[in-house]
């Protein structure tokens, strides 16, 4: 399940504009973070009229938080193209956090714009759809990479409740890295947790 901040079907003109708004956001707050993203200066990067840009967003915080939920579900679609690798669930899911938690230290500040925005925005959210509170869109790939292979013994049941902790726990990582942790240091500690959650079978463990 993957909910959007504003949960509408588009006409393929309206959905190019809002794709070119969450565009010029990403690139406005990856050069200049948050206070770069005023709906003006998205608005004329974009190429549209200030007026249609509303149209779209009410705020720069429900845009960033439209921009945050469009990565996530980028993150979802590239996983299904292509599968990660990995030796059951607990490897495929630390090397995944791994290669976004790289990523992310990468461009510090369009983090740091996307999780304040997501933060202010927590009252709005859960007014749409009383779900809010393990992160942006609740992290449906942290379940897809899990079982994107062998389940290394565990059940559906037991990913469920550990997809659910690990999309909390990487939520607090992703804010703690956009904030200027250490990524190193942020997945060891992930590392630890995948670990203690999804420990070994017995097979794994002899391969």
């Amino acid at each position: 399940m993957e909910p959007r901040v504003v949960q509408r079907v588009l006409s393929p003109a309206r959905a190019a504009t809002r794709d070119r708004l969450i565009e010029a956001a990403i690139t406005l707050a990856t050069e200049g973070g948050y206070d770069a993203v005023g709906i003006r200066a998205v608005a004329a990067a974009a190429e549209v009229s200030v007026p249609t840009a509303y149209q779209h967003v009410s705020s720069k915080d429900q845009l960033l938080v439209e921009a945050l939920m469009t990565l996530g579900t980028r993150s979802t679609e590239a996983l299904r193209k292509r599968k990660p690798k990995g030796h059951g669930p607990a490897d495929r899911i630390s090397r995944v956090f791994t290669n976004i938690l790289r990523e992310a230290a990468q461009k510090p500040l369009l983090y740091r714009a996307l999780y304040r925005a997501y933060v202010a925005s927590g009252a709005e959210l859960a007014a749409l759809d009383g779900q809010v509170g393990y992160g942006p869109e609740r992290a449906a790939w942290i379940g897809e990479t899990l079982r994107a292979g062998d389940l290394g013994g565990h059940t559906d049941a037991d990913l469920d409740a550990v997809a659910g902790v690990l999309s909390c726990l990487f939520l607090g990582a992703m804010v703690g890295v956009a904030t200027g942790r250490d990524p190193g240091e942020v997945t060891t500690v992930l590392d630890e947790a995948v670990r203690r959650l999804l420990p070994l079978s017995a097979q794994a463990r002899a391969e």
